[in-house]
């Protein structure tokens, strides 16, 4: 799949890890949720995407933030 930005195929994975802090004054005495997502780096222009896990998706629901 050519990148979104600027069509370019060439891209690579990299594994990341990004802490996501909570949302609002409910997430100030909270943690933040870290995961470790997969991202697709067009190494042309620097667009990057990523998609969390479900598991890590599920914390941030259960958050009870939102």
């Amino acid at each position: 799949m050519p990148c979104r930005s600027c069509a370019s195929g060439h891209q690579a994975d990299f594994r990341a890890e990004i802490s996501i802090p909570l949302p609002g004054l409910k997430g100030l005495g909270k943690p933040a949720v870290l995961v470790f997502p997969m991202l697709l780096v067009c190494l042309d222009c620097g667009s990057t995407e990523f998609t969390i896990a479900e598991s890590e998706l599920r914390r941030l629901r259960d958050s009870n933030v939102v």
